[in-house]
């Protein structure tokens, strides 16, 4: 797993290093409310079900489920052979067409939003030119959590301090690269309705040792 994602709220917790627990997120924080209602799909107000359906597919995702929550982590790998490369190659194609309509929440609903996200990872070009498509989109059409990974990403692929912590690197053990300002990441990860740092590392940790 290269990104931290969650599908639907478990009451449960999970071990973390050293022995202690990690928490589940709560659903009642206002990060996770934020996520939820951008990710509600009950409206089916997006206008093309046939790009979305190809996004799904590529993506892996399954359009009947919730869109998964993001929980503010990703490991910068690179993935070394796309999951869709027909896929792969119409998103760069439409990513230099600067008129072109790129598939935001209100072309391919939130799932296929996502589905962009999660298709993009891992290729360096195609994450830098996603984040400036999706930043140029307009207010509610991209997944504000998902500009963030995106853009900490950019940042840290550049040689730059991240600005959110959601980059993280290393094998046996995880932890982010270098963050601009890190006693304020917490308030910058609110923000852009995440949970805060702890949490997103500790089920990094969890995850790795799957």
């Amino acid at each position: 797993m290269v990104v931290g994602l969650l599908a639907a709220p478990v009451g449960a917790q999970t071990p973390q290093r050293g022995g202690g627990m990690c928490a589940k997120p709560d659903t009642t924080t206002e990060w996770y409310k934020q996520q939820r209602a951008w990710l509600d799909e009950s409206k089916h107000d997006w206008s093309d079900d046939a790009l979305r359906r190809k996004l799904l597919e590529a993506a892996g995702l399954d359009g009947s489920r919730p869109v998964p929550v993001q929980l503010g982590w990703s490991v910068l790998e690179r993935r070394p052979i796309p999951a869709d490369r027909a896929m792969v190659a119409m998103l760069r194609g439409v990513l230099r067409q600067r008129g072109g309509t790129f598939p935001t929440r209100s072309v391919v609903g939130a799932a296929g939003a996502r589905a962009v996200f999660l298709i993009v990872l891992g290729d360096s070009a195609l994450e830098a030119a996603t984040y400036r498509r999706m930043q140029e989109a307009g207010l509610g059409e991209g997944f504000e959590p998902d500009v963030a990974v995106l853009e900490d990403r950019v940042r840290v692929r550049a040689g730059r301090g991240q600005l959110y912590g959601t980059a993280l690197r290393g094998r046996d053990s995880l932890s982010p690269a270098r963050i601009e300002d890190s006693s304020h990441v917490d308030l910058r990860r609110d923000a852009a309705g995440m949970p805060p740092l702890a949490q997103s590392l500790c089920d990094a940790m969890r995850s790795r040792a799957r």
